[in-house]
């Protein structure tokens, strides 16, 4: 795994823990990764995640419209899934 794959995961970890509601640590960061990350490395990737959560619009800021277009996007996506997801089960079964 290169350095920014590395990089990507963490902030991905980021992300995840971020959404759990719980605040991306150094500690907490290299607990949870499936590598070993120095202090740097997580130091890096939380000022990174820290960078690209600033920058995200918050929830308050989006209006009642675009949170349904973004929900009905994702039942669509969703939906999509199953589909695929039923054929492949079908196969299996047949």
């Amino acid at each position: 795994m290169s350095a920014t794959e590395k990089q990507a995961t963490l902030v991905t970890l980021c992300h995840t823990l971020a959404a759990q509601g719980q605040t991306p640590g150094v500690g907490l960061l290299r607990s949870k990764a499936p590598f070993k990350v120095t202090v740097l490395d997580a130091i890096e990737a939380i000022k990174t995640f820290n960078q690209q959560y600033q920058a995200a619009p918050s929830p308050a800021d989006i209006s009642d419209k675009e949170k349904i277009s973004q929900l009905e996007k994702r039942v669509k996506q969703l939906e999509d899934a199953l589909v695929v997801m039923e054929s492949r089960l079908a196969k299996w079964g047949a």
